[in-house]
């Protein structure tokens, strides 16, 4: 599964504005690109939960609190929501399904 790319927002609404890109997961955390800025890595220890749903397609990500305070570009957000979509669609006939 390819989630690069996955633009995340505040669950919570705030002002619908993108947070975070998601880029890759690592073995100390997941890198995140902030928008027209840099990737960089939010260790698995500040992360309290990320999860995709596979028939929704949702990606979310709960950062703790301490984390959150400490990173104001998050704008007091702590729980991150994208969308995850096919970069195509397969065509289930084509591969013998």
């Amino acid at each position: 599964m390819d989630l690069d790319g996955v633009t995340l927002h505040d669950a919570a609404g705030g002002d619908g504005h993108p947070l975070a890109v998601l880029r890759y997961r690592t073995t100390a955390g997941l890198v995140l690109l902030i928008p027209e800025s840099a990737d960089f890595l939010v260790p698995w220890s500040d992360l309290e939960e990320v999860g995709l749903d596979l028939r929704s397609g949702e990606v979310r990500v709960r950062i703790g609190e301490d984390y959150a305070r400490a990173n104001h570009w998050l704008r007091g957000a702590r729980e991150l929501v994208g969308q995850w979509t096919d970069r195509c669609e397969l065509d289930p006939e084509a591969l013998g399904l």
